[in-house]
């Protein structure tokens, strides 16, 4: 018998979610991001489950753009990262793809490379993330060039991201916006600044396009706020089965380590996933698991395909009872605060080996 180790993943969440967000911004365009493997989700699967309910999806790089057009995704994508090379904008261009500029060297290629047909072009300002981007000052000579340009299809968007839309009250959201808000009067074209966070904390930021990410897959973007009180729903359940419950004496030590102690005789379940399936080896003691709709505490450090947890509070627990990791009854959101990790990076480290099931639409 193979890994229980599971992945459900849930279309009706998936479109649930797809629903939440276009009636927080009904007048504004969804740019779905897929890209990091569709958070985690898989690339293509999530795309299509996607295509026929929003209207564009990102990506960062050609070649995530390249494997959504060969499994059959029709609509517009987004290289949210620009081109890389010259000879990716022929491709760009022959495949449809809307390009971000974001440097002088992605404006250089377009003024020497021919291409096929015009592309849809988006310019990335820097409006105080520090990451990609024109200042304000340089992009206005990079709007001239692309507004100008006969490679660029109209209309131009001027597109920029926001550094801490995941803290409303950071005055940095302030400046960002009124730097933004310049944009819109001094560069005419259509507009894009939220993520998921600022989906939901600045409203009047909308636009014409949104580009949701973690919100897509029901997860929240605030720290202490539930999905749920967003009305968001978890797509990704990750499962696995109970291998193992060992009664262990007051004194033992539990995994590698000897990082627990047993503080009286109890029951250890042994579960069969760990960070060799994308489970954060840095969870404390006391991260929850669900088993038996019970939370049980985690004990011991994660080992490679197991971990281990205190079934005290479920004594009546079995060898093959299911395990849900996190998901449905168990926010992944809850789990990360008991790591040094974060819900992307928790959602994109599941590997592999791991069976990835999507329920039916």
């Amino acid at each position: 018998m193979s890994r229980t180790a599971l992945a459900i993943l849930s279309t009706e969440n998936l479109l649930h979610n797809i629903n939440t967000i276009r009636s927080h911004a009904p007048h504004s365009k969804i740019v779905a991001m897929v890209k990091a493997n569709g958070y985690g989700h898989g690339l293509r699967s999530s795309a299509l489950k996607m295509q026929n309910y929003v209207d564009m999806l990102g990506v960062s790089s050609i070649d995530e753009a390249l494997a959504l057009r060969k499994v059959g995704i029709k609509i517009p994508i987004l290289l949210a990262e620009g081109v890389f090379e010259s000879r990716e904008l022929v491709i760009a261009s022959a495949e449809k793809f809307a390009v971000a500029f974001h440097n002088n060297a992605q404006l250089e290629w377009l003024r020497n490379t021919m291409l096929p047909q015009p592309l849809s072009g988006w310019l990335k300002i820097n409006t105080g993330l520090g990451r990609l981007g024109f200042t304000l000052d340089e992009a206005q000579t990079a709007y001239t060039l692309l507004h100008t340009s006969t490679k660029i299809k109209p209309p131009l968007t001027m597109m920029s991201h926001f550094a801490c839309a995941d803290t409303p009250e950071n005055p940095l959201n302030k400046t960002q916006c009124d730097i933004f808000k310049k944009i819109t009067v001094l560069m005419h074209g259509n507009y894009s600044i939220c993520n998921s966070a600022a989906l939901f904390a600045m409203p009047d930021m909308h636009y014409d396009y949104i580009r949701p990410g973690l919100a897509l897959y029901g997860i929240s973007p605030f720290m202490g706020c539930s999905a749920a009180s967003l009305n968001l729903k978890p797509v990704m359940t990750i499962r696995s089965t109970l291998i193992a419950i060992n009664m262990l004496a007051k004194g033992s030590s539990v995994g590698y380590g000897a990082r627990y102690t047993c503080s009286e005789q109890m029951p250890i379940g042994v579960v069969a996933f760990g960070y060799g399936d994308g489970y954060p080896i840095s969870a404390r003691d006391g991260t929850p698991v669900l088993i038996q709709n019970t939370r049980c505490p985690l004990v011991g450090r994660i080992s490679m395909d197991m971990l281990t947890v205190d079934l005290r509070t479920c004594p009546q627990a079995q060898i093959g009872d299911t395990v849900t990791l996190w998901g449905d009854e168990l926010p992944l959101e809850e789990v990360a605060v008991h790591t040094q990790s974060i819900p992307w990076a928790l959602l994109t480290s599941v590997q592999h080996r791991v069976q990835f099931l999507w329920t039916q639409p």
